[in-house]
């Protein structure tokens, strides 16, 4: 969202934190958009630099996690990089992956790992563009959300391993914001942060803030960032900046079959006898005052 669209004025419940915090956020995206980049020097990102301070994770060698990546079916079949990540023709391995004991089931090990040499890298959620990192996640669940497949849809699920130990900067900690008086400006504007990193988007410049927080976070000697899921509620990714210390260590092929939607009404959206409450587990429920609060109903006995 661009900073020229979004609401400066103090809200008529917020508290003076929420709303410094805020202030200070609009005050970061404005200089990352429009004045500067590089070499960046910022309040936000001294309280940033204090925060991560206290939350360091320290992974060690063995460490797992995971990498999804959606592909066609003759990928699955030639085991090629050049079809995955559309290298030259030139850098194809014609390599025949046969063998129960070849644990990479799916794609070779490096088509499983970062894109290679040559690969033009878009910019993503914290890697600016052409610059090229590690995105993981800790569960296969987690990192299947991550690349949003459609039914059918042929999924690499790729097995990651730490082989060095990594210092990464932990922002996917629960912050409580639910009480106000305690609730401090710092506080806000970490929630602030970890939300650019876990809201959805699909507009490339809702990442420059981001990138520029990951770009300082990698200055300061962290080999990663840790942030929550923006598309599986509960999911936590990494981004390994150090990538060389990883390395793809099997990989097998999945088919995707289903897809479970879980959505609740709006406030205000659902006062009446029959509005749609909430959809769980892709079953819709309704209001119904006579029975009880929600009820369960599929669409052809409502009509």
């Amino acid at each position: 969202m661009r900073v020229d669209r979004e609401i400066h004025e103090k809200t008529f419940d917020e508290t003076d934190g929420s709303f410094e915090a805020r202030k200070l956020w609009y005050s970061f995206k404005e200089t990352v958009f429009y004045k500067n980049r590089f070499f960046l020097r910022h309040k936000l990102l001294d309280i940033l630099s204090e925060y991560i301070d206290n939350n360091i994770l320290k992974i060690e060698s063995g460490q797992i996690y995971y990498r999804a990546r959606i592909i066609d079916d003759s990928s699955i079949n030639d085991h090629m990089m050049y079809k995955c990540y559309g290298a030259p023709e030139g850098e194809k391995l014609n390599i025949k992956y046969v063998g129960k004991a070849n644990p990479f089931k799916g794609l070779t090990k490096e088509a499983s790992f970062v894109p290679p040499k040559g690969v033009k890298i878009p910019a993503g959620r914290a890697n600016p563009q052409y610059i090229k990192y590690l995105y993981v996640s800790e569960s296969p669940t987690t990192s299947m959300f991550e690349v949003r497949p459609f039914i059918c849809d042929a999924i690499n699920i790729a097995q990651i391993r730490v082989n060095e130990p990594l210092k990464i900067a932990n922002i996917a900690v629960d912050i409580n914001l639910s009480d106000n008086k305690s609730a401090t400006m710092e506080m806000y504007v970490m929630g602030m942060i970890q939300g650019a990193f876990s809201r959805p988007t699909n507009n490339s410049e809702d990442y420059i803030p981001t990138q520029v927080i990951a770009e300082y976070i990698k200055s300061l000697g962290y080999d990663g960032i840790r942030f929550n899921s923006s598309l599986h509620y509960g999911g936590v990714n990494l981004t390994i900046f150090n990538y060389e210390k990883c390395e793809a260590i099997s990989s097998q092929d999945l088919r995707m079959e289903d897809i479970k939607l879980t959505a609740r009404a709006a406030i205000g959206s659902a006062n009446y006898q029959g509005d749609l409450y909430c959809i769980k587990d892709n079953k819709p429920k309704y209001r119904d005052y006579k029975k009880l609060p929600i009820i369960e109903k599929d669409d052809e006995r409502r009509q």
